[in-house]
């Protein structure tokens, strides 16, 4: 019984000592109170510091498949989704039209050439009769100017039935190369215009060559002096977790652009290893290393603070904290590099002291 008696004695005890303790932190002033200092060591870590973007994933080459004559669709050879080798048939135009055509030009040209023969002989009989001054030297130079009419007329009928037999020529429309129809536009009786330019002509369907593929993306003009061309690049694909692909920086665009209201220059990516299971219009993720130290002497950035101009460190000390200039290198959101201002193994603040000077930049 005396035994806890003394025990009971002793829980009492200390807990009016934690109650009165407990009272007195509560009454004391805000700056009297002991500070909870968190801290972190300097330690020897690998610190990479890359570029991150992301960007959308479209075929190297693709092309709109456009008719050059007009016509009427005949047969679509091909549906979206099918993979075709170069000079295979993807549509047919009719060419009933075009073989009338045909017809009038190879009629006229044979009217032209009667023309032209009966030009020529009047012009050599002419000719006699001016070498034995039997006609003036005007009616020469008429039957000249009559053969020489009669000769454009022919040539010109040839051009005619000549530019018949090309328009015959582009009623197929085959493959430019080996790829992929993306989508197809048309079906069979539909009226088409062939495309006389760029942004003319009616759009028979989408073709890419699937088996090289871009990433196209946007990097902060901060940023972009820390890339290259030829630069390997690290691709990540939203739709394929786990999986990295790797690329080559391509192109950097030479002229700044604005986009979503950041300026920054036009990139693309060529994915060097490429995976089937990648499509156009996927969203990718970029990581573009830019320098990595091995074994470098790092802090986390939350101890980094910048003082009139100064990077500085506050290493915690018994009476309080000690304000160390330090040299940063190179940081990521792992770390921060020391290069001098502090030892392997010593503690630093991760906030900054209520007593140090106020931040200045």
């Amino acid at each position: 019984m005396k035994t806890w008696g003394l025990i009971s004695g002793l829980i009492i005890v200390t807990a009016g000592a934690w109650l009165v303790w407990s009272q007195r932190q509560a009454a004391a002033p805000a700056g009297h109170r002991a500070p909870v200092m968190h801290t972190a060591q300097a330690e020897r870590r690998n610190l990479a510091v890359t570029v991150e973007s992301i960007g959308e994933i479209f075929p190297a080459n693709q092309v709109s498949v456009k008719p050059e004559v007009s016509g009427r669709v005949q047969t679509v050879f091909v549906k979206t989704g099918q993979t075709v080798a170069k000079g295979e048939p993807l549509v047919l135009l009719d060419e009933t039209d075009l073989l009338t055509e045909r017809a009038a030009a190879q009629t006229e040209i044979n009217g032209a050439q009667v023309r032209l023969e009966k030009a020529q002989r009047d012009f050599e009989r002419m000719d006699k009769q001016f070498k034995a001054k039997l006609v003036s030297q005007e009616d020469l130079d008429n039957a000249r100017t009559t053969l020489a009419l009669a000769r454009n007329e022919a040539e010109r009928a040839r051009s005619r039935l000549q530019a018949v037999e090309d328009k015959l020529q582009k009623v197929r429309i085959v493959a430019p190369f080996d790829g992929t129809v993306l989508d197809v536009n048309v079906t069979k009786g539909q009226v088409v215009s062939g495309a006389t330019g760029v942004s003319q002509g009616t759009e028979l369907m989408s073709f890419a060559d699937l088996n090289e593929m871009l990433i196209r993306t946007h990097i902060n003009q901060v940023d972009i002096a820390k890339l290259r061309l030829g630069q390997t690049v690290e691709i990540m694909v939203d739709a394929l977790p786990g999986v990295t692909l790797d690329g080559k920086v391509t192109l950097i665009a030479p002229a700044a652009t604005v986009r979503n209201g950041v300026k920054g220059f036009t990139v693309e990516v060529l994915i060097s290893r490429t995976d089937p299971r990648v499509r156009p219009g996927m969203n990718a993720n970029l990581r573009f290393p830019v320098r990595e130290v091995e074994g470098a002497l790092s802090v986390p950035l939350a101890a980094v603070f910048m003082e009139a101009g100064e990077s500085v460190v506050y290493v915690p000390t018994p009476t309080g904290a000690e304000r160390r200039v330090v040299q940063i290198g190179v940081a990521n959101v792992d770390g921060a590099e020391v290069i001098s201002g502090l030892r392997e193994g010593e503690s630093v603040l991760l906030e900054r002291p209520v007593t140090a000077p106020s931040q200045r930049s």
